[in-house]
């Protein structure tokens, strides 16, 4: 048995060919291997024969590796693409997060006028009685001195 065990089908029709042998369309794998290794030129000339295998197996590893590096460059293409995914999305959410941070004239107006309506509408603390300070026990002294501040407070706005 020679090389050309290794060979795949379309392999075993270029060495005949290389080697000047006749193949036809319909052959098997097993009859273009006898052809080869039944011909003249292979009894003969087992060099040459030699030659056009290692030249076909040399093409089938030049052509795996192009094959591997052509997926290696795709592989880098599909990761470059999702860092840039990756990328936008970083970008969008900091420009989200700055308008949200910046907003527009309309609705910092609205933001203001919303924060005053809601200032004017804040119930002022209720005012506790002798009474209800009493029942309260330790709490007593602290409201009585807030009490105080309060008066204070009002009657220094008015």
């Amino acid at each position: 048995m020679s090389g050309t065990a290794k060979l795949k089908k379309d392999e075993l029709k270029i060495v005949a060919e290389e080697i000047g042998l006749v193949v036809n369309e319909g052959m098997k794998k097993s009859e273009l291997r006898r052809l080869i290794e039944d011909s003249d030129v292979f009894k003969n000339d087992y060099e040459a024969v030699k030659s056009a295998v290692e030249d076909v197996l040399e093409n089938r590893n030049k052509k795996s590796d192009q094959d591997s590096e052509i997926e290696i460059e795709r592989l880098k293409i599909e990761r470059i693409k999702l860092e840039l995914q990756l990328a936008q999305v970083k970008a969008n959410e900091n420009n989200t997060s700055f308008d949200q941070g910046c907003k527009s004239e309309p609705e910092e107006s609205l933001d203001s006028l919303i924060k005053s309506v809601r200032t004017l509408t804040i119930k002022p603390p209720n005012i506790v009685t002798k009474k209800q300070t009493k029942t309260s026990g330790i709490w007593h002294k602290n409201v009585t001195q807030y009490q105080r501040r309060l008066k204070v407070l009002q009657t220094g706005m008015l």
